[in-house]
């Protein structure tokens, strides 16, 4: 049988045939896939698009969303600073975190251009805005130190995260600074980019861009930088604060240094210049601030706002800050103390100038420069001079553009007879400018020196406590230490005030008399013992109160404290304003515990305010930018003595300025004032602190490590007269006040030594008003008797006289009296007399004085039994016996039983310390 073909797909069919589909005959193929078909592929491609846009623009959107444009750099301007104002309306100083001088590139040198390229960013002129390979090197040097040891930032970078970024270490952070640098380096050309950042970069002290730093810290524009300067000011970019050449003047150099290498390696200068560089030690220029008149009052002000406030607001919100300051009154108190601590400098000596600029082979004395010569000399500032050349009797100096030819007036205070002892060639010293003759640009001026000592200022409107002026040290570039407020030192006797104050709110009066002997006081429940003495370690015996305070008698005072009461006195004491610690021991009156000059001040500037303390501020009102009061001064006031105790208190420290330790004030000023010297045992600590009826002001000298001023520096004598400088000026416009009397204070005529009742009978040497609260006024009268007793030594003033002037005396006391008195004194006539040689007649005769006589009111019986009871008749011719030794065993003669002797010998009283 003859079969046909076979059917395709079929047994017979071919190899790759198809077989029939299920829906006919011969059946069709199934469809591919989506994601193979064309339009499957097409639609893959077109939803992983959307999706890679969507995505990229969702985080491209959340990364940039709050970062500005770029743009907005073409407006850019500095942050709004506070503004202080003083009282009277004028600008006083501003803060910012932005302090800059904005200038253009090209008044930017190009060796500071080349060093910040070299240092932070050696590819900036390649790159875009980025750098991939400083990333890389970045991460490499990371992993390496296991720390972020190199930072990977480009300029243009450093530039958007300073402009518009925080400074929060985070990726987003990163990767947005990395967004803008991209973008400012598409809107700007590179030297727009170096102009923004040489403004815009902080180079310590508050200082931003490199014109502001240029001044701050050479004293000269940038564009008038040496190599080594710009290199300097290069590498403050990285840390400021730390490479700061007046904090850290040896690591400002070390980072120097390296700037110049890393500017060796990248070509752009030569190995010899850069040596050169570095042979160059750092010099800044140490100018002051003579912008800012109140330095010490400014930063106090800055420290309130910040802690209150906060930083930002202080420094980019722009406060508007009013305060107390009176710009009159601040630079009276600069002067005063410019001047005065200078005059107590130059009382502790010469010191050999140290710094000659010819040790440096390299310098000309023609061509030397000084950074501090880039400002003008003006009359009654320091400002350093070139010694230029030097003879016997004269010495030519240049200060710049400036010469002075001096002679030995110049150096009087040396006490060198020739300048040759004092000067050679090339030495750099401070010369006080007295003239200045601008057409001839010559100078007259006078060798000083930078004191070493230190002292303070402070003065206060008593009626509203507004501080008018605060000097805070002699120079606030040297140290920012502020004395006025900061430092707690030892007031000495400027602290008696508060014991006479508390002894008057007792019922005490002025006219009452406590008597000066050697004295110990003794703790009863330690046995601890403190023996006080008198400036002038002498004895007086009865002393008034005004005396005692007058003429500070150490004694008085401590007897004073001790029966007044500790506790009492140091409530007085913190009612007034001292806050620092005090302890109820018998020192105290005499000012041993430590106090700062505000808080004494303070304290002072109750008398004249009737009792009323007003707390010290500074700032009268805060207001924003918009002007909304943000803080308005509302000062505590206390009332914290009666107005009649402050006004006798006043009164008395008066008497101090007329007459007494504080004379020289009301010889100098000619009106009303009061106050008080102060001055610590090793004379380490002086004060004065005083005030009229409408001003207060204190003063503190001594050094800052504790050690003494020298012989005689005494409150009267190294801080008064800076205070009196400060007063004259300070109330040369003002009207000679009067103090306010209370109606209940009347004044009665009383003997100032003895302090008895003046009347005509009495025939008072010394007759004198004094003031009393009604009612405590003294009854006895004064007599000639009192008087006469009163000029007796010590020893002698606590026995009466008769009306015929003659001693009234026992036995017993009588040979006392001679066989303490170790030969001085002597009795005569059989008994009759006694007689007081020398010194001793009254305590403070000179050598050779006369013989003091006193005749005895003794009876006979009485008589013999003292001469026998001393042994012999005394014979005037004899040798005195040793005085024992203050403190020791008594010698020969000496009182039975003593342990405690005076400085002259003779043994001290023992007073129990009275336990509150």
């Amino acid at each position: 049988m003859i079969r046909g073909p076979a059917a395709p797909g079929g047994p017979g069919a071919a190899p790759g045939g198809t077989s029939a589909g299920p829906g006919g005959p011969g059946g069709t193929p199934p469809p591919p896939p989506f994601w193979r078909t064309r339009s499957g592929i097409a639609w893959i491609v077109i939803a992983a698009l959307v999706l890679a846009v969507g995505g990229g623009s969702i985080f491209g959107y959340l990364l940039t969303f709050d970062i500005p444009e770029v743009r907005h750099l073409q407006d850019w301007k500095p942050a709004v600073v506070t503004t202080l104002y003083s009282a009277d309306g004028q600008i006083l100083y501003q803060f910012g975190a932005e302090k800059r001088i904005v200038v253009a590139l090209e008044q930017v040198p190009k060796e500071f251009v080349e060093a910040l390229v070299a240092t932070e960013d050696s590819h900036f002129y390649e790159h875009v805005g980025i750098d991939p390979w400083g990333i890389a090197r970045a991460v490499v040097m990371d992993i390496i130190h296991f720390r972020k040891a190199q930072g990977g930032s480009t300029i243009t970078q450093q530039l958007a995260r300073s402009l518009f970024l925080k400074s929060e270490k985070t990726m987003r952070r990163k990767l947005q600074e990395m967004v803008l640098a991209l973008q400012i380096e598409k809107a700007f050309t590179k030297d727009e980019i170096l102009a923004f950042y040489c403004n815009q970069v902080y180079m310590g002290h508050g200082r931003y861009g490199i014109e502001a730093a240029a001044q701050f810290y050479f004293g000269k524009p940038a564009k008038g930088m040496a190599l080594e300067e710009a290199a300097l000011l290069a590498g403050l970019v990285q840390r400021p604060e730390s490479f700061s050449p007046l904090r850290s003047p040896d690591l400002a150099k070390t980072r120097r240094n390296h700037v110049l290498n890393r500017m060796v390696e990248e070509g752009k200068i030569a190995r010899e210049a850069a040596d050169a560089a570095i042979a160059k030690p750092v010099v800044v220029a140490k100018l002051p601030d003579e912008d800012n008149i109140a330095p010490y009052f400014v930063e106090e002000v800055r420290r309130y706002l910040e802690s209150k406030y906060g930083a930002v607001a202080l420094y980019q919100e722009g406060l508007e800050v009013h305060t107390t300051l009176d710009p009159a009154l601040q630079r009276a108190a600069n002067q005063a103390v410019f001047d005065g601590l200078r005059v107590v400098d130059k009382r502790q000596g010469f010191r050999p100038l140290k710094q000659n600029v010819l040790t440096d082979a390299s310098v000309d004395l023609a061509t030397f420069k000084h950074p501090a010569w880039g400002k003008p000399p003006l009359a009654g500032k320091l400002r350093f001079g070139l010694v230029t050349e030097v003879a016997q009797k004269n010495a030519t100096i240049r200060l710049g553009d400036y010469t002075a030819k001096i002679g030995p007036e110049a150096i009087d205070w040396t006490r060198k007879s020739s300048l040759k002892q004092v000067f050679k060639p090339g030495d750099l010293a401070p010369f006080l400018v007295l003239a200045v003759d601008e057409p001839k640009k010559e100078l007259r001026v006078k060798l000083d020196q930078e004191p070493l000592v230190e002292g303070a200022l402070l003065s206060i409107d008593p009626p509203t406590g507004e501080i008018k002026a605060l000097v805070g040290g002699y120079d606030f570039n040297r140290s920012e230490f502020d004395r006025a407020v900061q430092s707690n030192r030892q007031a000495g006797s400027a602290f008696k005030p508060f014991v006479y104050a508390a002894a008057l709110d007792a019922g005490s009066t002025l006219a009452d008399s406590i008597f000066d002997e050697p004295t110990v006081f003794v703790d009863p429940a330690t046995g601890d013992e403190y023996q006080p003495n008198n400036y002038y370690r002498k004895y007086y015996g009865s002393t008034t109160l005004r005396q005692a305070m007058e003429e500070s008698r150490n004694i008085v005072a401590v007897k004073l404290l001790n029966q007044t009461g500790y506790r009492r006195t140091i409530d007085l004491a913190r009612n007034m304003g001292i806050s620092s610690p005090l302890r109820p021991y018998p020192s105290m009156a005499l000012g041993t515990m430590e106090v700062s000059l505000i808080d004494l001040t303070t304290a002072y500037s109750v008398f004249p305010n009737q009792g009323v303390r007003v707390e010290p501020h500074f700032i009268r009102y805060v207001a924003d930018r918009e002007g909304k009061m943000r803080e308005e001064a509302k000062a505590k006031v206390t009332e914290a003595l009666r107005a009649d105790v402050a006004y006798v208190m006043t009164y008395l420290l008066e008497g101090v300025t007329e007459s007494g330790t504080g004379s020289a004030a009301s010889q100098a000023l000619n009106r009303v004032v009061a106050g008080k010297t102060g001055t610590t045992d090793d004379l380490a600590d002086a004060w004065f602190v005083g005030f009229s009826p409408s001003l207060v002001a204190g003063v503190w000298v001594g050094f800052d490590q504790k050690k003494t001023l020298g012989e005689g520096e005494t409150g009267a004598h190294a801080a008064l007269p800076i205070w009196i400088d400060f007063m004259k000026k300070a109330l040369a416009d003002r009207p000679n006040e009067k103090f306010t009397k209370p109606a209940n204070v009347v004044y009665l005529p009383i003997d100032r030594r003895t302090g008895l009742r003046a009347t005509v009978e009495s025939n008072c040497p010394s007759p004198f008003l004094e003031a009393f609260v009604e009612g405590t006024e003294p009854a006895q009268g004064c007599s000639e008797a009192e008087h006469f007793r009163i000029s007796l030594p010590y020893y002698l003033q606590r026995f009466s006289v008769t009306s015929d002037l003659e001693l009234q005396v026992d036995a017993d006391s009588l040979v006392k009296i001679v066989s303490e008195g170790q030969g001085e004194v002597e009795l005569l006539d059989g008994g009759k007399e006694l007689v007081v040689h020398g010194a001793a007649a009254t305590g403070s005769a000179p050598d050779g004085a006369a013989d003091l006589h006193v005749r005895l009111d003794l009876s006979r019986g009485e008589r013999h039994q003292a001469i026998a009871s001393l042994g012999n008749p005394p014979d005037p011719q004899a040798t005195p016996t040793p005085a024992p030794t203050p403190g020791g065993t008594p010698g020969p003669g000496g009182a039975d039983g003593a342990t405690h002797f005076g400085v002259d010998g003779r043994p001290a009283n023992t007073i129990p310390i009275k336990p509150d």
